[in-house]
This record gives structure tokens, sequence and C-alpha cells, in this order.
């Protein structure tokens, strides 16, 4: 998880706000935050929350579990990864390509 977390930062650079790394059901494990004192333990919780109901959902409709989210708001991304039994949630500014939050992810976790 360290690996991740620093990957991504160095990666994403100012364009992060913040990286929340926690268990399943809400833990923090990790944290980055670049800017202001966000509420990490709420966030983490409700993301966690967001993951159960999109579970849920996806279950009665015979589809398999969600393994990211997306919500982009005005000039924002909210991205919520699952991976390893973890959650790693980021705030960026939306200039930044997805796919390479992706690729920094798998090429930390699965180097080639």
């Amino acid at each position: 998880m360290d690996a991740i977390l620093n990957n991504l930062i160095n990666e994403l650079g100012p364009k992060v706000y913040f990286i929340l790394i926690s268990s399943e059901n809400g833990v923090i494990k990790k944290s980055y935050i670049n800017e202001d004192e966000f509420n990490k333990a709420s966030i983490s919780l409700n993301i966690s929350q967001l993951y159960e109901l999109a579970e849920e959902t996806t279950e009665s409709i015979g589809l398999h579990s969600p393994d990211f989210n997306i919500i982009h708001s005005d000039n924002y991304y909210i991205l919520s990864i699952k991976i390893l039994e973890h959650l790693v949630i980021l705030l960026t500014e939306d200039q930044v390509k997805v796919k390479n939050v992706f690729r920094t992810i798998n090429d930390t976790v699965a180097p080639s």
C-alpha cells in the first residue's frame, strides 16, 4: 500500500488533493493530503458504504461487483478503486487522465 500511495503522489503531483487507502469497512490505513484538511474518516466510510450499495445493486441484477467508481463534480474527480481488499480513494483535478491512475496502480501491483 505504501508503494501505491507513493507512486500515485509522484505520478499525479499537484493535481491530486488527497489519497486515502482504507479497508473495505472504511478504516483508514494510509493517507496523503495535499492542501486543506478533509474529514478522512467520513469520506472513507461514505465511499465504503457506496461500494456496499453498488455491490448489492449489481448482485441483485446478476452482474459482478464493481472494482472502481468515478464521480465527477465541477472540476474534480473522486476515484475509488477496490484493490487487494482495500479501497484507494483519490480526489483529483478532472484534468488527470484516469487511465494514468490505473496504469500507475497496475504497474505498482504487478510490475512488468
